[in-house]
Parts: structure tokens; C-alpha cells; sequence
């Protein structure tokens, strides 16, 4: 696979100091691993994860990060932070995400 040039990748760091975004990075996919990596230590919250479905396509995905990934995969979404607007939609914050719309799926 070629190497994308960062301006273009979907790996995104963004750095937030009391809940202030003070610095956003398109990164490649090696360092935003290695990156992720050192700090998986560290990580100070974990909610469990819930499962979404596709209203459209009945598909159901394990989280709405797995979601993320058949978007980008697809070519409708280019950054793996679309999650965050999939959730927002099953919590009934955003009518629609990336044309699509989605639900929580009770276990």
C-alpha cells in the first residue's frame, strides 16, 4: 500500500488539556500506532463497549470504533474519529451520521 502523505491520512492525535483541544495532527498509520501503543497505559477511562446497527443496512457492528472502520474502509468517512458522530446519533444528539442512520443494540 502506498504511504500516504499525512494531510491525507485518517489517523488523527488530538491533544486536549482540560477538555480544551490544544492541538490536532494528521499522523501516518505507523506512528499513530506506536503512539497509541505507549499510552494504552495510561488510559484513565473505559466504557464497554456497545453494540451498533445500521438502520439502513441492518448491518450490526460489535462498537461503534468497528462502524468507524467499514466507513473509512468504504470511502465514506476519512477519519477514524467518525465513532464519536455515530454515537451521537443513538443518543438521539444527531438525526443522521456519514448519511446513515444508527441505533444501540440491546444484548
Amino acid at each position: 500500500m502506498p504511504n500516504k502523505s499525512p494531510k491525507s491520512s485518517p489517523y488523527i492525535i488530538r491533544l486536549i488539556e482540560d477538555e480544551t483541544v490544544i492541538g490536532t495532527y494528521r499522523v501516518n498509520k505507523e506512528i499513530f500506532l506506536s503512539v497509541q501503543k505507549e499510552i494504552t497505559p495510561y488510559q484513565t477511562f473505559r466504557e464497554k463497549a456497545k453494540k451498533v446497527k445500521c438502520i439502513e443496512t441492518g448491518e450490526i457492528f460489535t462498537s461503534a470504533k468497528q462502524a468507524n472502520e467499514m466507513l473509512v474502509q468504504k470511502g465514506l468517512a476519512y477519519s477514524y474519529t467518525a465513532y464519536n458522530r455515530i454515537k451521537d446519533v443513538c443518543h438521539n444528539r444527531k438525526e443522521a451520521a456519514y448519511g446513515l442512520h444508527w441505533e444501540f443494540v440491546e444484548e
